[in-house]
């Protein structure tokens, strides 16, 4: 563990997270036969540029032209993703945040997404994770909007979601089977604007855990069942299953081309790609008003 990081550990998993953004650096789980740690998360020093681990708010995957209008104003914010023009995956990922509380098994982080020019709405955050053997790793994101100037307070546009690769033991991904239970699939522009939709067919239905070895996958989808839903990646030779349960209406999902399959991302969003502009499924948060997200993540042994 550096300076600029925390681990927690309990029943078998091992977790370690940055101070900044509170992103998830590594994510590991005890083998109980071997006794050996098996990633179930792609480290983020493996995946260097790719946003593993991150949290995402305000906003997550993108806001097209990097500017969007909210209330009659028009905002422009940085762009960050210099092939699209896009601002890409909020700025709380930016931020350093403080250690609240820390026992062995959780930690809880806490920071302050301020407001700037192209986002000028002010955020408290509070991040907390927690490793346990009946659960796996938990991570609840809180956010609340709170404006410094009541007067002109107003309410804040909003949406988050969670950035974790998700690997079984660094297997590699054509070896590997992903189920999403994701009915309809987003058709979206490089720059994130959605532009059709339909039900999944082919390479993109995940509905019954295809071979992910010829697929190459970087779609939103949506049709998600009410309440929690599951994302399994299953590794048959070795019988490691890890499995993520999450509750948001969608999901990013790619297969991690940029950092050469070494594992796919499932990514749970509260709004669709370029929502800022859409207006779909996206969060307006009043003066006051908390909002929470999460995920958990664990490993199966068949």
């Amino acid at each position: 563990m550096s300076s600029s990081s925390v681990t927690i550990a309990a029943g078998g998993y091992t977790a370690e997270i940055a101070l900044r953004g509170g992103q998830l650096l590594r994510l590991t789980s005890q083998d109980p036969t071997t006794g050996s740690a098996q990633n179930l998360v792609v480290p983020a020093t493996a995946a260097p540029g790719g946003f593993a681990g991150a949290v995402l708010a305000p906003w997550p995957n993108r806001v097209a032209k990097a500017a969007y209008v909210f209330e009659d104003t028009e905002y422009s914010l940085p762009v960050n993703e210099e092939e699209t023009g896009a601002a890409l995956h909020g700025l709380l990922y930016d931020v350093e945040l403080s250690v609240d509380a820390q026992r062995s098994s959780e930690v809880r982080l806490t920071g302050v997404i301020e407001a700037t020019e192209g986002y000028p709405f002010r955020l408290e955050t509070v991040l907390v994770y927690r490793v346990a053997a009946d659960l796996g790793l938990s991570v609840s994101l809180m956010v609340r909007y709170a404006p410094q100037d009541d007067d002109a307070a107003g309410s804040a546009p909003f949406g988050a979601g969670f950035h974790p690769y998700l690997t079984a033991g660094d297997a590699p991904l054509k070896d590997c089977r992903l189920r999403l239970p994701a009915t309809t699939v987003a058709k979206t522009k490089p720059s994130g604007k959605v532009v059709d939709r339909g039900p999944v067919a082919g390479d993109l239905d995940l509905t019954n855990g295809p071979l992910l070895v010829s697929r190459q996958i970087d779609h939103a989808f949506t049709g998600l069942p009410d309440g929690a839903w599951f994302a399994e990646l299953l590794h048959g030779p070795s019988g490691l299953l890890v499995r993520m349960i999450a509750d948001t209406p969608w999901a990013q999902v790619y297969t991690g081309e940029r950092i050469d399959r070494a594992g796919v991302a499932v990514e749970p969003m509260t709004c669709p790609p370029n929502a800022f502009n859409s207006g779909e499924d996206l969060l307006e948060l009043a003066a006051g008003e908390w909002f929470r997200v999460g995920l958990s993540i664990e490993a199966i042994r068949l």
